[in-house]
């Protein structure tokens, strides 16, 4: 009798189909974050921005013009020019011809807010600083990022709106590119602080440098991806799971 139950109690104990398949699945070692043209489109924005905030720097104060003389300070001022036109058009260009779908999840993602984001931005200071703090689960773009591409974005309209008056002046009223210039270097100086902390939490910072990697080479470690964006983790991770039969 006994020995006839043995089957029965096996079958009830044993790990089903599924829960083997979960249990033998090979988890990824990295997830992909950001594809080619994503990378590109970030990288064509940052280092025509830093051409233009240091050549800019060189055109508004003038202790660096002084410092360059005035050759050296209309080369600065015809880079300053020319940087204009692929800060204006090629990040724009690359990403909407190379990664239109992912630009828009990411637009999207970045102007929905959860209560999650906001317990994020009131805990994160701490962290930012260095401290042990428990930080809400986040999902591919933590309310920081979320927060730096926002205050980009804007930056970046503001600062094609002024920048341009201010390159062909007859092109526009005078009353337009006499508010023009003050608008531009205030827009010039809020990304420049934006620029400080970004580049600081991607080098420097001990909890987030890796965050670099995915800005390099397109991809993160599952671990650093599970620690910060485990919601997203969960999603591709799921996404990634055969349907059950």
């Amino acid at each position: 009798m006994l020995l006839s139950l043995l089957p029965a109690a096996w079958l009830s104990i044993r790990p089903g189909k599924e829960s083997e398949k979960m249990v033998n699945e090979k988890l990824p070692d990295s997830l992909e974050r950001f594809s080619l043209a994503e990378r590109l489109g970030h990288w064509s924005h940052a280092i025509s921005f830093i051409a233009l905030l240091l050549t800019g720097l060189a055109l508004v104060f003038r202790g660096f013009g002084a410092a360059l003389g005035s050759e050296g300070l209309k080369f600065f001022q015809q880079i300053h020019h020319f940087m204009a036109y692929p800060f204006t058009f090629l990040t724009l260009l690359i990403l909407a011809v190379g990664a239109p779908k992912a630009t828009v999840q990411w637009l999207k993602e970045c102007f929905t807010w959860t209560k999650s984001d906001w317990s994020f931005i009131r805990a994160y200071p701490a962290s930012f600083f260095g401290f042990k703090t428990v930080l809400p689960e986040q999902g591919k773009y933590n309310a920081g990022q979320k927060l730096n591409s926002i205050l980009t974005i804007i930056g970046f309209l503001v600062m094609i709106a002024t920048g341009w008056p201010m390159l062909f002046p007859a092109s526009f009223s005078p009353g337009l590119v006499a508010w023009a210039r003050p608008v531009h270097s205030l827009g010039a100086t809020v990304l420049g602080a934006v620029l400080i902390g970004h580049a600081y939490l991607a080098i420097l910072h001990p909890h987030s440098r890796e965050s670099l990697k995915g800005m390099l080479k397109g991809s993160i470690s599952l671990e650093y991806a599970r620690v910060h964006h485990s919601l997203w983790v969960k999603r591709i991770l799921n996404d990634k799971r055969p349907p059950s039969a």
